[in-house]
């Protein structure tokens, strides 16, 4: 990044006029380390670094974010920093470190939208993000469910252009429950990181429909901050020839008796290719833990590519775990037995595919309407 560049985002520092002090701390030592690339092991597999070069020369603009179908008991609404109490604003430094692109986004953004979700929806709300040009944006959401709520978010990335680097955070009361299906539909350098919160008895559940059409890093990080919280993320993974679908899924169990499910089913024609790493963390003197994570990539031709990374980092005794990992062409001989009934061959894959992704998203209607036609 050259000082040009530097000098331009730290306009965006001081424009802001909050926090001001500790965003130039924050925005140095992303300066000093810079974008995560393939050689830094805590990052795989496509390089950051070298994609976002060309979009460093470009300014901050925001994005679009709309909200539908919000009750009219609950709040939404737009902020920059000053409407945040300090501890609020970094809040995520209390739990992750060294992500960059977090750091990149506290510290320049100013595009910042507030849920507060405070009694039980009895329709989804909506959120859809997109933009209109090529610029980077650095957007923040931050959703808020009180105690003893319900509530479903569907969410659809279909940013076009541009490097975007989203962040979104998940407040989750005691007894509350989320539910997430998201829709990445993308066709710019994505990376999106979902910072989960998950107070006593709550429970949060993802299914993740990812189709980019370009280089996409989704993060999620759940944080199992009360007992006997549960989280759950199971990704179907079709991103299109010479695209990038990299997951990273990290669990970690703060308190006792919590339980966390993370898989991925990946179906990568031509030179796509996908990547997924889920780690299971396990602190000192937590106990009962259960944690599952479960990995399946189907290589539809030869020149696709699957990089699974499975991994636990566990410190006491008291905790049950699993995890699998299966890459490679479908069965052949499920493909024949299909075929002796007069199927054809490419319907006869259809249909294997066709299972295991119904395994993830099941009969849910608005996950469907966005898979590839051969899958509908």
């Amino acid at each position: 990044m050259g000082l040009e560049e530097i000098n331009s985002f730290k306009k965006s520092i001081y424009d802001s006029n909050t926090f001001c002090v500790y965003k130039e701390k924050i925005f140095d030592s992303f300066i000093n380390t810079g974008f995560p690339n393939k050689k830094i092991e805590g990052w795989k597999y496509f390089d950051l670094r070298f994609k976002s070069k060309s979009f460093l020369e470009k300014e901050i603009s925001d994005c679009f974010i709309n909200i539908e179908d919000l009750s009219v008991q609950n709040t939404a609404h737009d902020s920059y920093d000053c409407n945040l109490l300090f501890d609020d604003y970094f809040k995520p430094y209390e739990f992750i470190e060294n992500e960059a692109v977090i750091d990149f986004n506290i510290a320049c953004g100013n595009q910042i939208k507030i849920i507060n979700v405070i009694s039980s929806q009895k329709e989804p709300i909506n959120i859809k993000i997109s933009n209109t040009g090529v610029n980077i944006s650095l957007p923040r959401i931050i959703i808020n469910l009180s105690d003893n709520v319900k509530a479903k978010i569907n969410f659809i990335n279909s940013f076009k252009d541009g490097f975007l680097n989203l962040l979104i955070e998940y407040n989750i009361g005691k007894n509350s429950e989320l539910d997430i299906c998201r829709v990445n539909k993308s066709s710019s350098l994505m990376v999106e990181t979902n910072l989960v919160y998950l107070k006593s008895k709550s429970s949060f559940n993802m299914n993740n429909l990812s189709i980019p059409n370009s280089s996409s890093r989704f993060q999620l990080f759940s944080n199992h901050i009360g007992e006997n919280s549960f989280c759950s993320s199971k990704t179907i993974s079709i991103p299109s020839n010479e695209s990038n679908d990299d997951i990273l899924i990290d669990n970690i169990f703060k308190h006792s008796y919590c339980e966390s499910i993370s898989g991925i089913r990946a179906i990568l024609k031509e030179d796509a290719v996908c990547s997924f790493q889920s780690m299971i963390d396990v602190k000192n003197f937590v106990k009962g833990s259960r944690a599952e994570q479960d990995c399946k990539g189907f290589l539809i031709d030869d020149k696709a590519t699957m990089n699974a990374k499975p991994q636990m980092r566990i410190l006491n005794d008291d905790v049950v775990c699993k995890h699998g990992a299966t890459v490679g062409s479908l069965n052949e001989e499920e493909i024949f037995y299909l075929c002796s009934k007069g199927i054809e061959r490419k319907q006869a894959i259809n249909l294997i595919l066709d299972g295991h992704i119904n395994s993830y998203i099941g009969e849910d209607r608005f996950l469907k309407q966005f898979l590839p036609e051969e899958f509908r």
